[in-house]
């Protein structure tokens, strides 16, 4: 690992680190792809589904993801800190790969009716349990590999690569599908997979950190011990905890209506066709990139809390824009927003986490800070349920001034938050 140095410090120095090419390679090609299995999950369901009931069943996929996430979660926050990261990490990619092309087996063979959306959302289950482990594997890894030091510009790094291709990847994704029909485009995600398989493999990294040698085996008590401390670990720092709710409040409220729902509101609603549906989106990924650039040229800004209340402002104030009106130049303009706010506010909160957080505990905590995303999925279901009887139309703009008026409530009630800073670190 390069010492930390004038000449290494600065918002692309991660760069100079061999194993963190090869992370942010294999993360990059993931995240590309990521939206086509996310968005050819729900037309499929949306084209096969009993008419009276595919609103419920388009909200059961983010709820089967939801549940994932939860039920392995903390699990893998406490596999991350227990063992080898890079060899946890290939282990998980091995199975997403497996998962995928059983997944898109079923759509090639159009398994529907009862067996089939059982099969499907056990699989859709699995992968997100999967991602759930690999998620905070990933996040910890990057301070091993860079120090300290370096580890907030590789984390803005990170979210620079995994959007500078994703807004072309999304506008192709309504074409893909279109041409190569659901099973074709699915399979093709695994691509991603197998990338980030091949670029973790070439990594040279060694762990400087593992509880391996405490115990010749871990079993399920040791893993309630680890949880149960990353958990209380949590709730005794104001920052981490008051960080956490924030993210849960802003996610549980609005990613349901604009991600997990987002393209059923541009399809139904909106009125966009299929193959135009990439056009739209790619715009939250065109958001998401431009906040990236500058996460990455703020790499050393201090207030990091002061941005993930920006973030969370700017995510819910672009929620209401989404859904003020049924036009595309509103779904534009708000997937932008949503976008850059979502990523401000992520590529923050992970930094001070970081920052905040001793490596040997780190994982668990990153695992925790994950289970915003699993709770934004499960509300996904109670939001379809509500939106099949008051419509979508309704639904969406009451949800949009409530997530509003939660962030500023927070924001104001607890400055804690807002004030919290990373230590400057100074070359030597």
């Amino acid at each position: 690992m390069p010492p930390f140095n004038r000449n290494t410090a600065g918002s692309l120095a991660p760069l100079f680190n061999r194993d963190f090419r090869f992370l942010l390679a294999g993360f990059a090609i993931g995240q590309m792809l990521m939206p086509l299995q996310f968005i050819t999950q729900i037309l499929w369901v949306q084209h096969h589904a009993p008419e009276d009931i595919w609103l419920i069943l388009v909200a059961f996929i983010a709820t089967s993801r939801g549940l994932g996430a939860l039920s392995f979660g903390l699990y893998g926050g406490a596999l991350a800190d227990r063992f080898d990261r890079r060899n946890l990490l290939l282990v998980v990619q091995v199975l997403q790969v497996l998962a995928t092309i059983a997944i898109a087996a079923l759509m090639f063979f159009s398994i529907g009716g009862i067996p089939g959306f059982t099969i499907f959302f056990l699989l859709t289950f699995l992968t997100a349990g999967l991602q759930s482990i690999d998620a905070p594997t990933r996040l910890a890894i990057v301070p091993d590999v860079l120090g300290s030091g370096l580890a907030p510009a590789g984390m803005s790094l990170n979210q620079v690569a995994g959007q500078i291709a994703m807004p072309v990847a999304m506008m192709l994704t309504g074409l893909i599908i279109d041409a190569f029909g659901f099973s074709g485009a699915y399979l093709l995600s695994a691509l991603g997979h197998i990338c980030a398989i091949v670029c973790i493999g070439l990594m040279s990294y060694q762990p400087t950190h593992t509880h391996r040698d405490l115990k010749p085996s871990y079993g399920f008590r040791d893993t309630l011990i680890d949880v149960r401390f990353g958990l209380n670990y949590a709730r005794h720092h104001p920052v981490i905890l008051w960080m956490i709710i924030l993210l849960v409040v802003v996610m549980s409220f609005g990613y349901p209506a604009t991600a997990s729902l987002g393209p059923t509101w541009v399809t139904t609603v909106v009125q966009v066709e299929i193959a135009r549906i990439g056009y739209i989106i790619m715009y939250w990924a065109i958001g998401s990139f431009i906040a990236a650039i500058v996460m990455a040229r703020l790499a050393s800004y201090e207030r990091r809390g002061l941005l993930v209340g920006l973030g969370a402002l700017l995510f819910s104030v672009s929620f209401v824009v989404f859904v003020h009106d049924h036009t595309e130049l509103n779904a534009i303009i708000g997937n932008i927003g949503l976008g850059a706010g979502m990523t401000t506010m992520m590529v923050s909160s992970t930094i001070l986490i970081q920052h905040l957080v001793p490596n040997e505990v780190r994982g668990r905590i990153m695992s925790i800070f994950q289970l915003n995303m699993a709770f934004a999925q499960l509300m996904t279901m109670p939001v379809a349920l509500l939106g099949q009887w008051l419509t979508l139309p309704v639904l969406f703009p009451v949800l949009s001034l409530i997530t509003v008026a939660a962030v500023i409530l927070i924001l104001i009630t607890r400055p804690q938050l807002i004030s919290a800073k990373v230590a400057r670190l100074s070359a030597p």
